[in-house]
């Protein structure tokens, strides 16, 4: 067979590369998107960690400043005049068992 008469068939160069580039396309605007995505996706995250933050350093706080009047409150109910010692303790259950009650009673403690 003599190959030196076959010509070669051109190419169609638009056909082929516009069909490539569009697939490049396709996938860097799939790609951008999917980046996009994540990218909010991180912020939108971040954003919810440091609210859960903010309020989880606010209940500790809070949860600190009751322990510490719990461990003032039986002295505190000690020093008032005329509680017996088993009023005392009635006190001590019923105030403990209702942390906003201790809080408001150091408060009213403090103008008495």
């Amino acid at each position: 067979m003599d190959v030196s008469t076959t010509q070669l068939q051109p190419s169609k160069p638009n056909q082929d590369g516009s069909t490539s580039s569009k697939k490049k396309k396709k996938i860097s605007d799939g790609s951008e998107q999917i980046s996009a995505s994540i990218t909010n996706a991180a912020i939108f995250l971040g954003e919810k960690i440091r609210t859960v933050d903010l309020e989880l350093s606010r209940s500790i706080a809070s949860e600190k400043v009751i322990q510490e009047s719990a461990q003032k409150l039986y002295p505190a109910l000690c020093e008032i005049e005329g509680l017996t010692e088993d009023e005392c303790y009635c006190a001590l259950s019923k105030i403990t068992d209702h942390p906003t009650q201790m809080l408001i009673f150091f408060s009213l403690h403090s103008f008495v």
